[in-house]
């Protein structure tokens, strides 16, 4: 793992709390943690298999394992933030089973 590769900034963030039964509209999310990540992205015969099944907005990232983002752990409703954009959480996997790294495949919102 070589820590200069690990330069893309993810940030999770929880939506805001519903007090009630009315939604609050001035309510922000709020930082559930950050990590730093690694971009892979998809080149020719992968690019072009995504395409065809509409996950060509997919990216895959790798950051180092963090247990708060495991399935047990992370809410339910989390979004991550890349360059400023909003990305849905396709799905978070321990790489190898090892609690080493991290696969997180991302969804752009459109």
């Amino acid at each position: 793992m070589n820590a200069g590769e690990f330069n893309q900034r993810l940030i999770f963030m929880q939506p805001p709390k519903q007090d009630g039964a009315y939604p609050n509209p001035d309510a922000e999310p709020t930082v559930y943690t950050k990590a730093w990540g690694r971009l892979k992205t998809l080149k020719g015969s992968t690019r072009f298999i995504a395409a065809q099944s509409q996950m060509e907005h997919n990216r895959d990232f790798t950051i180092r394992y963090q247990k708060k983002l495991s399935d047990m752990e992370r809410p339910k409703q989390l979004i991550a933030m890349w360059r400023d954009k909003e990305h849905e959480i396709e799905s978070i996997e321990d790489v190898d089973g090892l609690k080493k790294e991290m696969l997180i495949v991302l969804k752009a919102v459109t």
